[in-house]
């Protein structure tokens, strides 16, 4: 790696296994160092098919396996079957079953996910970082766990002598997602991180949510363009000043921002149409002196947003 450590940092997979697939090619193909999910991994959308016999019907229209495979594996939709109306029904009124039939799949879906990954890194150098976001179930982490994955929310990693703080938490949205906490719980919580870290200018910020009023959380809502990030997220990056944050969350506002010295990521998603939203960043490490004279300079080298 030496003085310079290359990322692909990518967010918002929501479930598309051709994004994911993606992801894990394109980190092989631009030789990267790490390769840094930044959260909502699994499906959020559902499709509800009720089977009648051998034939499986979506609002009274009849639909093939292949059809649905595909809408699936492109777009993050996930399948979700029932036996009968009334299981169906259940569904929309059974709060606790309607969890256990959405966990149920999205615990196989890891499982999927986990060989894929397990296949396309076989050989390979670089490291993959995984964190969760606001649409992914809470159980997401143990899935992930179970299989010796430690998710970033939970850990401090070390990226070429940078330490990165990460989190999947947002400011509250208007659909009640999982991870969602009031910008003052949401202080607490990231300053109980901040704090631990010695240099925190030697920092990255891997939070989901952007920082407020930049050109990475404008979103358009009832026709109109307004920025939707974190206030929290702005202030303790304006307060700290890491070298780089990186985000997600807000699909419509792939960008590169800063606030101050630091530089500010999101790369923005395409989930839905099988598209891979992407940004390859560089980090270049200075190290000079020697003793207790030693000192360490980093800057952010490069950004490139891209797509495919």
């Amino acid at each position: 790696m030496g003085n310079e450590a290359k990322i692909l940092f990518v967010s918002d997979i929501h479930g598309s296994e051709v994004v994911f697939r993606k992801a894990l090619n394109a980190a092989k193909m631009f030789s990267v160092d790490y390769l840094i999910l930044g959260g909502d991994i699994v499906s959020k959308d559902f499709a509800l098919y009720l089977k009648k016999g051998n034939s499986i019907f979506l609002d009274e229209k009849e639909v093939s396996l292949n059809e649905i495979e595909k809408a699936y594996k492109n777009s993050g939709l996930a399948p979700l079957f029932f036996e009968s109306k009334d299981e169906l029904e259940e569904f929309h009124t059974n709060q606790q079953f309607r969890k256990e039939k959405i966990l149920d799949f999205i615990q196989g879906q890891i499982d999927s996910w986990i060989k894929i990954f397990e296949e396309k890194t076989k050989n390979t150098k670089f490291k993959t970082i995984w964190n969760t976001g606001n649409d992914d179930p809470l159980e997401v982490d143990s899935y992930l766990e179970r299989y010796g994955i430690k998710v970033a929310e939970n850990e401090f990693i070390e990226i070429n002598d940078l330490v990165m703080v990460s989190s999947g938490y947002v400011n509250p949205t208007p659909w009640n997602t999982y991870r969602e906490l009031p910008e003052s719980t949401l202080y607490n919580r990231l300053m109980d991180k901040i704090t631990k870290l010695e240099n925190p200018e030697f920092a990255i910020f891997n939070f989901h949510a952007p920082p407020y009023n930049t050109k990475l959380d404008i979103a358009n809502v009832n026709n109109k363009n307004i920025h939707v990030g974190s206030q929290t997220i702005r202030e303790l990056i304006e307060k700290y000043q890491p070298l780089l944050g990186l985000h997600g969350h807000i699909h419509e506002s792939p960008n590169t921002d800063k606030i101050g010295n630091t530089t500010i990521v999101n790369p923005g998603s395409n989930y839905k149409d099988g598209i891979l939203n992407y940004a390859l960043i560089v980090i270049r490490k200075e190290s000079k002196g020697f003793g207790r004279a030693y000192i360490k300079k980093f800057e952010v080298k490069s950004v490139i947003l891209g797509r495919g």
